[in-house]
């Protein structure tokens, strides 16, 4: 049965997942916040837990989306409890994963040797490179790099992708200058030769 423990700590609530399915710890999520929106609403949230491990990446998010959906602010993950995205990738050596919390304006440039999480929006003329993955919660209107010391097995992720321009690798995808009226997460990967999207 899965679990999950809600805690206050340091300004933050600390979210303690259990062994569980996907399915069951977003019931468990949601559930909890209904019972008390007033508590979680406007809240610095903090995951934790050995239940964080058996999720895939696009779960992972899918919980922090739930939260972002009821109002409350994203914290960073304890990363002793997070989930090995690529365990083929492991290195001795420490994470180099860059979070941003806050939008990206046009004209900003981040770099990171590791993956970059943004929480918030990319601007049109903002760039993100990064070796591995990119990850926004938020809108991404700008450039994003993925695997950009030629990793074809690295992803970009949005809760919006209306890209300037994508790449992965020696992988290039434009905008398609359509207008998305009504949003919803897709992920970017690399299929043969060619930068794929879906939900």
């Amino acid at each position: 049965m899965a679990k999950l423990d809600v805690k206050g700590k340091n300004n933050n609530l600390i979210f303690i997942f259990g062994s569980g399915s996907f399915e069951e710890l977003a019931e468990l999520v949601k559930s909890r916040v209904e019972n008390n929106k007033q508590l979680f609403s406007g809240s610095s949230v903090l995951f934790q837990g050995d239940g964080l491990k058996n999720l895939s990446p696009e779960e992972l998010i899918a919980l922090q989306k739930i939260c972002l959906d009821y109002g409350m602010i994203l914290n960073n993950m304890t990363i002793a409890s997070a989930p090995a995205v690529r365990s083929e990738r492991k290195s001795p050596t420490p994470s180099r994963d860059l979070m941003i919390y806050k939008t990206l304006r046009s004209g900003q440039k981040v770099h990171s040797d590791g993956s970059i999480i943004v929480w918030g929006n990319v601007h049109e003329s903002a760039e993100i490179t990064a070796a591995r993955d990119v990850v926004v919660l938020g809108r991404l209107e700008g450039l994003a790099h993925a695997g950009c010391f030629g990793d074809l097995s690295s992803t970009i992720f949005a809760l919006t992708l209306t890209p300037r321009q994508l790449r992965i690798g020696d992988r290039i995808s434009r905008s398609s200058g359509k207008i998305i009226k009504n949003p919803y997460p897709e992920i970017a990967y690399v299929e043969g030769d060619s930068i794929c999207i879906r939900e």
